[in-house]
Protein backbone atom coordinates (compact mmCIF):
# COMPACT_ATOMS: atom_id res chain seq x y z
CA UNK A 1 0.00 0.00 0.00
CA UNK A 2 1.30 3.45 -0.70
CA UNK A 3 -0.33 6.90 0.30
CA UNK A 4 -1.93 5.76 3.47
CA UNK A 5 -3.00 8.75 5.80
CA UNK A 6 -3.97 7.69 9.04
CA UNK A 7 -5.93 11.06 9.80
CA UNK A 8 -8.94 10.11 8.08
CA UNK A 9 -10.42 6.46 7.02
CA UNK A 10 -12.18 7.72 3.82
CA UNK A 11 -10.03 6.28 0.79
CA UNK A 12 -9.81 5.20 -2.57
CA UNK A 13 -8.74 1.69 -2.71
CA UNK A 14 -6.77 1.83 -6.41
CA UNK A 15 -6.09 -2.46 -7.12
CA UNK A 16 -3.05 -1.58 -10.05
CA UNK A 17 -3.53 -5.44 -10.87
CA UNK A 18 -6.46 -4.97 -12.07
CA UNK A 19 -5.68 -2.18 -14.30
CA UNK A 20 -3.00 -3.96 -15.94
CA UNK A 21 -5.82 -7.05 -16.38
CA UNK A 22 -8.42 -4.96 -17.95
CA UNK A 23 -5.39 -3.56 -20.37
CA UNK A 24 -4.22 -7.03 -21.57
CA UNK A 25 -7.72 -8.37 -22.03
CA UNK A 26 -8.22 -5.65 -24.28
CA UNK A 27 -4.95 -5.79 -25.61
CA UNK A 28 -5.62 -9.84 -26.76
CA UNK A 29 -8.29 -8.45 -28.95
CA UNK A 30 -6.15 -6.27 -31.14
CA UNK A 31 -3.99 -6.88 -34.31
CA UNK A 32 -0.08 -6.74 -34.32
CA UNK A 33 0.17 -3.17 -35.35
CA UNK A 34 -2.44 -1.76 -33.01
CA UNK A 35 -1.32 0.49 -30.10
CA UNK A 36 -3.03 1.16 -26.81
CA UNK A 37 -2.34 4.49 -25.38
CA UNK A 38 -3.80 4.78 -21.49
CA UNK A 39 -6.09 7.65 -21.16
CA UNK A 40 -4.73 8.92 -17.73
CA UNK A 41 -7.06 12.61 -18.06
CA UNK A 42 -8.42 14.41 -14.58
CA UNK A 43 -6.39 12.19 -12.42
CA UNK A 44 -6.64 9.20 -14.16
CA UNK A 45 -10.36 9.70 -13.93
CA UNK A 46 -10.38 9.63 -10.17
CA UNK A 47 -8.05 7.13 -9.43
CA UNK A 48 -4.41 8.76 -9.56
CA UNK A 49 -2.47 10.27 -12.88
CA UNK A 50 0.52 8.84 -12.15
CA UNK A 51 0.52 5.53 -10.97
CA UNK A 52 -2.44 4.52 -13.36
CA UNK A 53 0.17 5.47 -15.95
CA UNK A 54 2.43 3.68 -14.84
CA UNK A 55 0.74 0.76 -14.49
CA UNK A 56 -0.43 0.85 -17.73
CA UNK A 57 3.13 1.37 -19.46
CA UNK A 58 3.69 -1.73 -17.43
CA UNK A 59 1.28 -4.04 -18.73
CA UNK A 60 1.68 -3.10 -22.74
CA UNK A 61 0.70 0.40 -23.09
CA UNK A 62 2.85 2.51 -25.44
CA UNK A 63 1.64 6.02 -24.99
CA UNK A 64 -0.74 8.16 -22.61
CA UNK A 65 -3.29 10.50 -23.27
CA UNK A 66 -4.30 13.45 -21.45
CA UNK A 67 -7.02 16.66 -22.02
CA UNK A 68 -4.51 19.34 -21.32
CA UNK A 69 -0.85 20.59 -21.29
CA UNK A 70 -0.92 20.77 -17.31
CA UNK A 71 -1.64 17.13 -17.52
CA UNK A 72 0.73 16.16 -19.73
CA UNK A 73 3.55 18.44 -17.62
CA UNK A 74 2.70 16.65 -14.66
CA UNK A 75 3.66 13.44 -15.91
CA UNK A 76 6.86 14.23 -17.87
CA UNK A 77 7.92 15.99 -14.22
CA UNK A 78 6.95 12.13 -12.66
CA UNK A 79 9.69 10.73 -14.85
CA UNK A 80 7.44 9.77 -17.95
CA UNK A 81 9.86 11.27 -20.52
CA UNK A 82 10.26 8.94 -23.17
CA UNK A 83 7.03 7.88 -23.53
CA UNK A 84 4.38 9.67 -26.36
CA UNK A 85 1.74 11.93 -24.69
CA UNK A 86 -0.78 13.12 -26.38
CA UNK A 87 -2.67 16.04 -25.39
CA UNK A 88 -6.47 15.16 -26.50
CA UNK A 89 -8.17 18.67 -26.05
CA UNK A 90 -7.35 21.96 -27.86
CA UNK A 91 -3.99 24.28 -26.36
CA UNK A 92 -3.40 27.73 -25.97
CA UNK A 93 -0.59 28.90 -28.49
CA UNK A 94 0.67 31.05 -25.24
CA UNK A 95 1.86 27.40 -23.77
CA UNK A 96 3.99 26.81 -26.87
CA UNK A 97 7.43 27.05 -25.29
CA UNK A 98 6.39 24.77 -22.58
CA UNK A 99 4.59 22.18 -25.22
CA UNK A 100 7.70 22.11 -26.96
CA UNK A 101 10.16 21.81 -23.56
CA UNK A 102 8.18 18.82 -22.53
CA UNK A 103 7.59 17.42 -25.64
CA UNK A 104 4.26 16.86 -25.52
CA UNK A 105 2.07 15.92 -29.04
CA UNK A 106 -1.30 18.61 -29.70
CA UNK A 107 -4.69 18.02 -31.30
CA UNK A 108 -4.39 20.99 -33.50
CA UNK A 109 -8.00 22.19 -35.64
CA UNK A 110 -6.97 25.43 -37.08
CA UNK A 111 -3.85 27.28 -38.86
CA UNK A 112 -4.15 29.77 -36.74
CA UNK A 113 -2.98 27.68 -33.48
CA UNK A 114 0.52 27.57 -35.59
CA UNK A 115 0.53 30.89 -36.44
CA UNK A 116 -0.65 32.68 -32.98
CA UNK A 117 2.49 29.96 -31.27
CA UNK A 118 4.88 31.29 -33.59
CA UNK A 119 4.21 35.07 -32.66
CA UNK A 120 4.32 33.93 -28.63
CA UNK A 121 7.86 32.42 -29.57
CA UNK A 122 9.04 35.62 -31.38
CA UNK A 123 7.86 38.20 -28.82
CA UNK A 124 9.43 35.88 -25.39
CA UNK A 125 12.73 35.51 -27.97
CA UNK A 126 12.46 31.58 -27.79
CA UNK A 127 12.57 30.89 -31.23
CA UNK A 128 15.51 28.93 -30.67
CA UNK A 129 13.15 26.58 -29.26
CA UNK A 130 12.52 25.23 -33.03
CA UNK A 131 16.02 24.59 -33.43
CA UNK A 132 15.52 21.73 -30.75
CA UNK A 133 12.72 19.69 -31.96
CA UNK A 134 9.51 19.78 -34.00
CA UNK A 135 6.20 20.23 -32.88
CA UNK A 136 4.02 16.79 -33.30
CA UNK A 137 0.68 17.16 -33.56
CA UNK A 138 -2.39 15.17 -34.41
CA UNK A 139 -5.13 16.54 -36.71
CA UNK A 140 -8.51 16.09 -35.07
CA UNK A 141 -11.64 15.50 -37.71
CA UNK A 142 -15.05 15.67 -37.08
CA UNK A 143 -16.91 13.13 -38.12
CA UNK A 144 -20.01 13.18 -36.10
CA UNK A 145 -19.61 14.19 -32.77
CA UNK A 146 -19.49 18.37 -33.16
CA UNK A 147 -16.87 19.05 -30.60
CA UNK A 148 -13.88 19.68 -31.77
CA UNK A 149 -11.95 19.29 -35.52
CA UNK A 150 -12.13 19.66 -39.41
CA UNK A 151 -15.58 19.09 -40.97
CA UNK A 152 -15.10 18.88 -44.63
CA UNK A 153 -12.70 17.74 -47.22
CA UNK A 154 -12.26 21.49 -48.17
CA UNK A 155 -11.19 22.78 -45.08
CA UNK A 156 -8.57 19.81 -44.88
CA UNK A 157 -7.28 21.03 -48.45
CA UNK A 158 -6.98 24.17 -47.00
CA UNK A 159 -5.34 23.45 -44.30
CA UNK A 160 -2.65 21.16 -46.36
CA UNK A 161 -1.96 23.90 -48.26
CA UNK A 162 -1.28 26.23 -44.78
CA UNK A 163 0.66 23.91 -42.88
CA UNK A 164 3.50 24.21 -45.62
CA UNK A 165 4.39 27.21 -43.97
CA UNK A 166 5.52 25.99 -40.84
CA UNK A 167 7.97 23.31 -41.35
CA UNK A 168 8.98 23.23 -37.58
CA UNK A 169 6.00 20.97 -37.51
CA UNK A 170 5.58 17.05 -37.40
CA UNK A 171 2.08 16.03 -39.28
CA UNK A 172 2.04 12.78 -36.57
CA UNK A 173 -1.60 12.00 -36.92
CA UNK A 174 -4.90 12.07 -37.58
CA UNK A 175 -7.65 11.41 -34.96
CA UNK A 176 -11.78 11.46 -34.75
CA UNK A 177 -14.53 10.86 -31.45
CA UNK A 178 -17.11 8.17 -31.91
CA UNK A 179 -20.30 9.78 -29.85
CA UNK A 180 -22.49 6.65 -29.27
CA UNK A 181 -19.84 3.48 -28.91
CA UNK A 182 -20.54 4.28 -25.50
CA UNK A 183 -23.83 4.62 -25.57
CA UNK A 184 -26.29 5.82 -28.11
CA UNK A 185 -27.78 4.53 -31.38
CA UNK A 186 -25.49 2.01 -33.45
CA UNK A 187 -26.27 2.77 -36.53
CA UNK A 188 -24.37 6.54 -35.80
CA UNK A 189 -21.33 4.50 -35.78
CA UNK A 190 -21.22 3.67 -39.26
CA UNK A 191 -22.82 6.64 -40.29
CA UNK A 192 -19.40 8.45 -38.35
CA UNK A 193 -16.66 5.72 -40.05
CA UNK A 194 -17.84 6.84 -43.66
CA UNK A 195 -17.59 10.23 -42.81
CA UNK A 196 -14.24 9.36 -41.48
CA UNK A 197 -13.32 7.32 -44.58
CA UNK A 198 -14.90 10.34 -46.96
CA UNK A 199 -12.22 12.99 -44.85
CA UNK A 200 -8.99 10.69 -44.58
CA UNK A 201 -8.61 10.18 -48.41
CA UNK A 202 -7.84 13.81 -48.16
CA UNK A 203 -5.06 13.54 -45.63
CA UNK A 204 -1.83 13.12 -47.08
CA UNK A 205 -0.46 9.40 -47.17
CA UNK A 206 2.90 10.63 -45.20
CA UNK A 207 0.39 10.99 -42.27
CA UNK A 208 0.56 7.92 -40.94
CA UNK A 209 -1.26 7.51 -37.49
CA UNK A 210 -5.10 7.12 -37.65
CA UNK A 211 -7.16 6.76 -34.48
CA UNK A 212 -10.87 6.07 -34.30
CA UNK A 213 -11.21 3.75 -31.12
CA UNK A 214 -12.19 5.16 -27.67
CA UNK A 215 -13.01 2.37 -24.87
CA UNK A 216 -16.77 1.70 -26.52
CA UNK A 217 -14.78 0.76 -30.02
CA UNK A 218 -11.92 -0.84 -28.82
CA UNK A 219 -14.50 -3.45 -26.75
CA UNK A 220 -17.10 -3.77 -29.33
CA UNK A 221 -16.01 -2.62 -32.44
CA UNK A 222 -12.59 -3.07 -33.90
CA UNK A 223 -13.46 -4.20 -37.66
CA UNK A 224 -13.30 -0.78 -37.86
CA UNK A 225 -9.93 0.16 -38.68
CA UNK A 226 -8.05 2.23 -36.41
CA UNK A 227 -3.90 2.24 -35.39
CA UNK A 228 -4.39 3.19 -31.37
CA UNK A 229 -7.06 2.58 -28.63
CA UNK A 230 -7.69 5.54 -26.62
CA UNK A 231 -7.99 2.82 -23.58
CA UNK A 232 -10.10 5.09 -20.95
CA UNK A 233 -13.10 4.14 -18.98
CA UNK A 234 -12.79 0.44 -19.46
CA UNK A 235 -9.07 0.12 -18.11
CA UNK A 236 -10.55 1.43 -15.07
CA UNK A 237 -12.98 -1.35 -15.38
CA UNK A 238 -16.50 0.47 -15.98
CA UNK A 239 -18.48 -0.70 -18.79
CA UNK A 240 -18.64 3.12 -21.06
CA UNK A 241 -21.92 1.76 -21.25
CA UNK A 242 -22.82 0.92 -17.57
CA UNK A 243 -23.95 -2.72 -19.25
CA UNK A 244 -23.32 -4.95 -16.53
CA UNK A 245 -24.88 -7.77 -18.44
CA UNK A 246 -22.52 -7.63 -21.18
CA UNK A 247 -19.80 -10.52 -20.72
CA UNK A 248 -17.83 -8.53 -21.86
CA UNK A 249 -17.88 -6.05 -18.96
CA UNK A 250 -18.15 -9.08 -16.74
CA UNK A 251 -14.19 -9.89 -17.49
CA UNK A 252 -13.27 -6.16 -16.71
CA UNK A 253 -12.00 -5.54 -12.80
CA UNK A 254 -13.23 -2.49 -11.28
CA UNK A 255 -10.44 -0.87 -9.91
CA UNK A 256 -11.30 1.02 -7.00
CA UNK A 257 -13.49 0.75 -4.07
CA UNK A 258 -14.74 4.61 -1.62
CA UNK A 259 -14.65 3.27 1.76
CA UNK A 260 -14.85 4.63 5.20
CA UNK A 261 -15.50 4.14 8.52
CA UNK A 262 -17.96 5.24 11.46
CA UNK A 263 -16.93 7.55 13.34
CA UNK A 264 -19.44 8.04 15.67
CA UNK A 265 -22.60 6.02 16.52
CA UNK A 266 -26.04 7.22 18.38
CA UNK A 267 -29.55 5.76 19.22
CA UNK A 268 -32.06 8.63 18.39
CA UNK A 269 -35.54 8.57 19.63
CA UNK A 270 -38.65 7.96 17.19
CA UNK A 271 -39.58 11.69 15.73
CA UNK A 272 -35.89 12.87 16.61
CA UNK A 273 -34.45 15.00 13.45
CA UNK A 274 -31.27 14.34 11.60
CA UNK A 275 -29.12 16.93 9.27
CA UNK A 276 -29.26 20.71 7.84
CA UNK A 277 -32.99 21.43 7.60
CA UNK A 278 -34.22 18.65 9.77
CA UNK A 279 -34.65 17.19 6.64
CA UNK A 280 -34.90 13.38 8.24
CA UNK A 281 -37.34 12.01 10.69
CA UNK A 282 -37.23 9.00 12.72
CA UNK A 283 -40.00 6.91 12.39
CA UNK A 284 -38.93 4.82 15.38
CA UNK A 285 -36.16 4.70 17.76
CA UNK A 286 -32.97 4.22 15.45
CA UNK A 287 -29.33 3.93 15.11
CA UNK A 288 -27.58 6.25 13.17
CA UNK A 289 -23.84 6.17 11.96
CA UNK A 290 -21.67 9.17 11.28
CA UNK A 291 -19.16 8.17 8.16
CA UNK A 292 -16.23 11.88 7.14
CA UNK A 293 -17.48 11.81 3.69
CA UNK A 294 -19.17 14.77 1.82
CA UNK A 295 -20.26 16.80 -1.76
CA UNK A 296 -16.50 17.86 -0.94
CA UNK A 297 -15.07 14.65 -1.47
CA UNK A 298 -17.24 14.26 -4.20
CA UNK A 299 -19.75 11.86 -2.82
CA UNK A 300 -22.93 14.57 -3.90
CA UNK A 301 -25.57 15.63 -2.56
CA UNK A 302 -28.05 14.11 -5.31
CA UNK A 303 -26.52 10.39 -3.79
CA UNK A 304 -28.66 10.38 -1.08
CA UNK A 305 -30.85 7.44 -2.67
CA UNK A 306 -27.61 5.61 -2.38
CA UNK A 307 -27.51 3.05 0.21
CA UNK A 308 -24.12 2.25 1.80
CA UNK A 309 -22.82 -1.35 2.61
CA UNK A 310 -21.82 -2.06 6.59
CA UNK A 311 -21.61 -5.37 7.70
CA UNK A 312 -23.21 -6.65 4.33
CA UNK A 313 -26.53 -4.64 4.95
CA UNK A 314 -27.96 -1.67 2.49
CA UNK A 315 -27.81 1.39 4.71
CA UNK A 316 -29.56 4.17 3.69
CA UNK A 317 -28.39 8.10 3.66
CA UNK A 318 -30.77 9.57 5.91
CA UNK A 319 -31.41 13.65 5.55
CA UNK A 320 -28.99 16.01 3.38
CA UNK A 321 -25.02 14.84 2.38
CA UNK A 322 -22.95 17.67 4.54
CA UNK A 323 -20.02 19.12 2.94
CA UNK A 324 -17.36 16.81 5.21
CA UNK A 325 -20.03 13.95 6.47
CA UNK A 326 -23.43 12.24 6.02
CA UNK A 327 -25.44 9.70 8.10
CA UNK A 328 -26.99 6.83 7.68
CA UNK A 329 -29.32 4.51 9.57
CA UNK A 330 -28.05 1.19 10.89
CA UNK A 331 -30.18 -2.19 11.20
CA UNK A 332 -28.50 -2.02 14.68
CA UNK A 333 -26.05 -0.53 17.08
CA UNK A 334 -22.17 -0.86 15.10
CA UNK A 335 -18.77 -0.23 17.03
CA UNK A 336 -16.79 3.01 15.80
CA UNK A 337 -14.70 2.12 13.24
CA UNK A 338 -16.95 -0.50 11.32
CA UNK A 339 -15.92 -0.50 7.47
CA UNK A 340 -18.54 1.24 5.80
CA UNK A 341 -18.44 1.05 1.77
CA UNK A 342 -19.52 3.52 -0.74
CA UNK A 343 -17.98 2.03 -4.00
CA UNK A 344 -17.39 -1.16 -4.41
CA UNK A 345 -16.65 -3.94 -7.27
CA UNK A 346 -19.06 -6.42 -6.90
CA UNK A 347 -21.14 -6.59 -10.25
CA UNK A 348 -24.25 -8.05 -8.47
CA UNK A 349 -23.56 -5.26 -6.08
CA UNK A 350 -25.78 -2.24 -5.25
CA UNK A 351 -22.13 -0.24 -4.69
CA UNK A 352 -20.73 -0.78 -7.99
CA UNK A 353 -20.06 2.37 -9.90
CA UNK A 354 -22.51 1.92 -12.79
CA UNK A 355 -25.35 0.93 -10.10
CA UNK A 356 -24.75 4.08 -8.25
CA UNK A 357 -24.68 6.14 -11.28
CA UNK A 358 -28.14 4.64 -12.64
CA UNK A 359 -29.47 5.39 -9.56
CA UNK A 360 -28.36 8.87 -9.82
CA UNK A 361 -29.15 9.41 -13.47
CA UNK A 362 -25.27 10.44 -14.82
CA UNK A 363 -22.90 8.09 -15.73
CA UNK A 364 -19.96 5.64 -14.30
CA UNK A 365 -17.40 8.56 -15.50
CA UNK A 366 -18.81 11.07 -13.49
CA UNK A 367 -19.06 8.68 -10.00
CA UNK A 368 -15.15 8.35 -10.40
CA UNK A 369 -14.22 11.47 -11.28
CA UNK A 370 -15.77 13.63 -8.58
CA UNK A 371 -13.75 11.73 -6.00
CA UNK A 372 -11.80 14.61 -4.84
CA UNK A 373 -8.31 15.15 -3.55
CA UNK A 374 -9.01 15.11 0.18
CA UNK A 375 -9.72 11.36 -0.49
CA UNK A 376 -6.83 9.37 -0.22
CA UNK A 377 -5.25 7.22 -2.52
CA UNK A 378 -3.83 3.76 -1.59
CA UNK A 379 -2.62 1.47 -3.88
CA UNK A 380 -3.03 -2.23 -3.83
CA UNK A 381 0.08 -3.99 -6.26
CA UNK A 382 0.85 -7.89 -6.28
CA UNK A 383 3.46 -7.37 -8.81
CA UNK A 384 5.85 -6.25 -5.38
Amino acid sequence: MIDYSDHRPTQAIVDLTAIRHNIQLVESQLKDNQQIYATVKANGYGHGAVPIARAALQAGATGLAVATVDEGIELRSQGFSQVPILILGLTDPRGIAEILHYNLTITVSHLDFFKLAYEQLEETNQLGLLNLSKLTFHLALDTGMGRIGLRSVEEIEAFKAGIKAYPWTNWEGVFTHFSTAGGGPEEYIEEQYNKWVELTEAIPEEVKVRHIANSGMGMWHLNYPTDIVRLGIAMYGIDPKDDLDNPITKELRPALQLVSELIYVKKVEKGSKVSYGATYEASEDEWIGTIPIGYADGWLRHYKGISLNVDGHACPIVGTINMDQLMIRLPREYPIGTNVTLIGTDYKGTNHASTIAKEVGTIGYEILTSIGPRVTRVYLDDSY
